[in-house]
């Protein structure tokens, strides 16, 4: 059996234009985009010949609360028609986006259910990792009308596989087109040739169809609940940097943490009403560019030129969304609250409602732009050369430790060095703002290597201070929104008494909150 690399991409928006009636309209149409667009695809024979190359296929995973695929194996009964095939793979995250795959056994069912001596010509590291897991319950179920091509390319032949129309029984409401592409990666071959053909063809899967790249595939996504991923909005995950001792180490990690928050919000973004997708979606890129100043040695041309820039353009998108969030749900209202006659603000709460859609709308669309899919697509690939180009020339570089001890303290002098806030203009007390969280983002990074005092107090002392500011700057911030609004001069005036006495209180708190900081420390090393 042959190991792969493969990148999955999901393909929205196409509109059904029925091509046949024996093949749902949707497959017709993604198969024909393609086509049409690659005129040099190779079809694959399917199953069943007499549909063209494309198969109905239904899918059942098995597993134990996720043990087996956090062990990296994944069981899957495929069905086509009356034939069932029990197929066991291991899988494995290579770099963000891009999975190893490798098919390690199969065997024909003769009946639903599966039998332990069933695997008993399997590999013994899974056979041991299924006695750990067991007893085995379905974890996740899929339908789909499968069909598969072959791409000759340059560096060697790329296998394109389109499940169109996935659906699941939890999750019927949702359905989606996954576009799996992979490359064989022999034994003793270099795979970066191979990740650079995979990202490749996805720069131009994308340019064809309205495609985006995904970090789980839809099984993966159906097992935890939903094959959309638009379930639940994904929160920051601590950051696990066991087994790094050099900063460049530590940045693959960071940049690996990071874009399982990125990638796990932004179909919610595009896709769900809730505005908790939005806000998580903009942390993770606040996070990124944090990391890349933190990492700034590792801006190269490619970050600099093809990704900075996209990057730049979704942050103020979705900064503007979530501004306009906070002041629909919580600025407005706890201002008009404030006035003695609070009916008097709901013709200004509907036009910021009116101004909150039309960002969030924005925001969907350029989520959906071909723009968003070629950055989301260059991030990964630059995140896979990176972790592909430690070698041991990098790892003699700056150590985790010593590279953690030199930001820490640099951010950390920044806001001790900070002036009175209640004695400075708007504008220093953002900028204090913003290195309160520099500083908090770098400890969360490193937490792993900083004291346990910095790690609880510290941090919670950061997080308080931040959110004080933040909430002086949510003031401002609406002063700026009512100004640009049809407000009525005596609500302007209300309004600018009241943001100015939020101002004074959180710069007053946030002194005080600054002098309880105590400096944080990174632990030894070497």
């Amino acid at each position: 059996m042959v190991r792969r690399l493969e990148l999955v991409l999901d393909v929205v928006n196409i509109e059904p234009q029925a091509l046949s009636p024996a093949i749902p309209a949707t497959h017709c149409q993604c198969a024909s985009i393609l086509c049409a667009a690659l005129p040099s695809l190779v079809r694959q024979a399917a199953a069943d010949e007499s549909v063209s190359n494309i198969s109905n296929v239904s899918i059942v995973t098995f597993d134990r609360d996720g043990a087996l695929a956090k062990a990296g194996w994944r069981i899957a009964v495929e069905m086509r028609g009356t034939a069932h095939c029990v197929v066991v793979s291991s899988r494995r995250e290579w770099t963000p986006g891009v999975a190893v795959v490798e098919p390690i056994f199969s065997a024909h069912l003769e009946t639903e259910g599966l039998d332990d001596a069933l695997f008993d010509a399997a590999p013994a590291a899974f056979r041991e990792a299924l006695a750990a897991a067991a007893p085995l319950a379905p974890s996740a179920s899929l339908t789909a009308m499968r069909s598969a091509w072959a791409w000759p390319r340059a560096s060697g032949e790329v296998e394109l596989q389109l499940d169109a129309d996935v659906r699941a029984p939890r999750d019927e409401m949702a359905r989606l087109h996954e576009l799996r592409v992979s490359v064989c990666w022999p034994e003793g071959t270099q795979a970066a040739s191979l990740v650079d053909t995979l990202f490749s063809c996805a720069h131009e899967l994308v340019d064809a169809l309205p495609a985006f790249v995904r970090v789980t595939d839809a099984l993966e996504r159906a097992a935890q609940g939903s094959i959309a991923g638009d379930e639940q909005a994904v929160h920051a995950a601590p950051v696990d940097l066991r087994g790094a001792s050099s900063a460049q180490e530590a940045l693959a990690a960071i940049g690996a943490n990071i874009s399982a928050q990125w990638f796990g919000n932004d179909a919610g973004v595009r896709d769900s009403a809730n505005t908790e997708f939005i806000h998580q979606m903009r942390v993770s890129q606040r996070r990124l560019r944090t990391a890349m100043r933190i990492f700034s040695r590792w801006q190269d041309d490619t970050w600099r030129v093809r990704i900075q820039p996209d990057l730049k353009w979704l942050g103020a998108l979705l900064g503007e969304a979530r501004d306009r969030d906070v002041f629909v749900e919580s600025t407005l209202p706890a201002l008009a609250g404030a006035d003695a006659d609070a009916a008097r603000w709901q013709a200004v709460r509907d036009e910021a409602e009116a101004g909150r859609l039309a960002a969030r709308a924005r925001v969907r669309e350029a989520l959906a732009s071909p723009r968003y899919a070629h950055a989301a697509l260059a991030w990964l690939q630059w995140l896979a050369v990176f972790a592909q180009h430690m070698d041991a020339a990098d790892k003699a570089g700056p150590s985790l430790h010593r590279h953690a001890q030199k930001r820490v303290r640099r951010y950390y002098e920044r806001l001790a060095q900070a002036q009175k806030l209640t004695a400075i203009d708007e504008a220093s007390r953002h900028r204090v703002r913003i290195n309160a969280k520099y500083l908090r983002y770098t400890l969360e990074f490193f937490a792993s290597v900083t004291s346990r005092r910095t790690r609880t107090e510290t941090a919670r002392t950061l997080a308080r201070l931040q959110g004080v500011l933040g909430d002086g700057n949510d003031a401002a911030v609406a002063l700026r929104f009512l100004e640009h609004m049809d407000a009525e001069p005596y609500q302007l005036g209300f309004a600018r008494g009241w943001c100015e006495a939020v101002k004074r209180y959180t710069a007053k708190e946030g002194e005080r909150l600054l002098r309880e900081l105590r400096p944080p420390k990174v632990a030894r090393g070497a």
